[in-house]
């Protein structure tokens, strides 16, 4: 009855385990796709740098004519795209091209003269300003007879006409390459594809596959859906093997890293595993040792988690819990040494309108710069953490009220004079101010929530005030000295 009762337990523990090794082995795949797709997404991020340069160097008024009257224009522009091709691995051409879709610059291959084949050269209308275009253009329709992918950023005026763009050529034979210098195990694949679900590379690499169209599980969404981290297990369409599949799409770009990871090879150790469990009472105690050992392992991560429990996901500073459990400790021992502390209560100014005008994702990054920035005005003694949302605090042992006043100001000048890249919008920068109430320990302080109540009057009297200011609770009883610092 006993060893049955092992028995069954073992059963369950071993079922727990396979969907322990299948959760883990998905969350490393979906890891090893963003980390590909960083990777072989800083090409096409140095290739847009390049492409906005020559634009940057070009008139397309004047320069972007053909056949051009002046033969010294041409030849100039080829040298600033040959110059330029270089820079970037992996371009194999960089390319001019006018209103009319017509090659007037070429850094390489002699096309001058030749119409783009590009989807947007047939369009009646293109978007004003800037904008950035990433098509796959297979060997039969590419004029170097090899399949590349053809990254484009257009100028298009107020009304919608094209009137210049600067054309990378990027060979998917340096994709290939790129791809099979890294590490696979057997039976596992690495891929990248784009929107449309053409494959790329792919390591191993399958020739035929090449250039074809493939397309997720009925219940997955396209790749042109992809948002976010993606994993699931489904048969591969190309080689029929069964794998953990994670994918990520390339940050600004319209591709896909995938790494799809052999399921029978993750759960080979399981299985062997699982046939010694019925040979026998021996096999039982070599199990019983296996699970010693992963319960072991679940403490270690349960102690990892613990320690991450005190962190903020977002910023990588001191969650509340744990801001509120060090201001309770540093309390503690300034009211029984009889030391100093003060506490910054910070809070983004008109935080609501930034999300609300260029999104979550920039204000996500507005959030972090907040942190960055109380981050870098921490001494070695202090502690800084987000208490939620865009309000965050900085506790400062051994501080006084003035020199709380002094660490305040200095760090709302350097919020107000950060800058945060707009998330969609590489030329577009976000400004944003923070109000700050101080709150220092008196005698009749019985709680370091009580500091921090105090604080919050403080930096509720600073939005009164107009934000963008300090303000120290102790202005605010009758009778005390004004230690307020406005930025107006």
């Amino acid at each position: 009855m006993a060893l049955a009762l092992i028995g069954s337990w073992l059963v369950a523990d071993f079922l727990q385990e396979r969907d322990r090794i299948i959760a883990e082995s998905s969350r490393l795949a979906v890891q090893k796709s963003q980390l590909m797709g960083r990777s072989f997404g800083d090409t096409f991020l140095a290739t847009d740098y390049v492409l906005r340069d020559v634009l940057g160097r070009t008139d397309l008024a004047k320069d972007l004519v053909y056949p051009h009257p002046d033969a010294s224009t041409p030849s100039r522009l080829d040298a600033l795209l040959q110059e330029k091709v270089v820079t970037v691995r992996g371009l194999s051409d960089l390319v001019l091209l006018n209103g009319d879709c017509i090659f007037v610059a070429v850094a390489m291959y002699r096309f001058r003269g030749t119409k783009s084949r590009q989807n947007f050269c047939a369009a009646t209308r293109v978007d004003p300003g800037q904008s950035l275009r990433i098509q796959y253009m297979p060997q039969d329709q590419s004029l170097s007879s090899r399949p590349v992918v053809l990254m484009s950023r257009m100028v298009g005026s107020p009304e919608g006409k094209l009137l210049g763009a600067a054309m990378a050529v990027i060979d998917l034979e340096y994709a290939q390459q790129w791809i099979a210098a890294l590490e696979v195990d057997e039976n596992d694949v690495l891929t990248i594809v784009d929107t449309e679900g053409t494959l790329l590379a792919r390591n191993p690499l399958q020739p035929k596959a090449l250039g074809r169209r493939t397309s997720l599980p009925p219940s997955q969404p396209s790749f042109a859906e992809i948002s976010e981290a993606l994993t699931f297990i489904a048969l591969s369409p190309i080689d029929g093997r069964e794998r953990l599949f994670g994918m990520s799409r390339l940050e600004g770009f319209p591709f896909v890293a995938i790494v799809g990871l052999d399921k029978t090879h993750v759960l080979a150790g399981w299985q062997r595993r699982a046939w010694q469990f019925t040979g026998g009472f021996l096999v039982l105690a070599i199990c019983c040792v296996v699970a010693l050992r992963a319960h072991l392992a679940a403490v270690r991560q349960a102690e990892a988690m613990r320690v991450l429990a005190t962190t903020d996901v977002l910023t990588g500073i001191a969650n509340r819990r744990h801001l509120i459990d060090i201001g309770n400790r540093d309390f503690v021992c300034a009211s029984h040494d009889g030391r100093p502390l003060s506490v910054l209560m910070l809070d983004i100014d008109k935080f609501k309108s930034i999300n609300d005008r260029w999104g979550h994702p920039t204000g996500d990054r507005v959030i972090q710069t907040m942190a960055q920035l109380i981050t870098t005005a921490m001494r070695g003694q202090d502690t800084g953490g987000r208490l939620g949302g865009e309000e965050f605090a900085l506790i400062l042992p051994n501080t006084d009220a003035a020199h709380a006043l002094t660490i305040a100001e200095q760090l709302r000048k350097s919020i107000a004079a950060a800058e945060v890249l707009h998330s969609n919008d590489a030329a577009g920068m976000v400004k944003f101010t923070a109000s700050i109430g101080i709150a220092s320990l008196m005698q009749g302080d019985s709680s370091f929530d009580a500091m921090l109540q105090r604080a919050d009057r403080a930096l509720y009297q600073a939005k009164e005030n107009g934000r963008n200011c300090v303000v120290a609770a102790d202005d605010l009883m009758p009778g005390s000295k004004t230690m307020q610092s406005n930025a107006l």
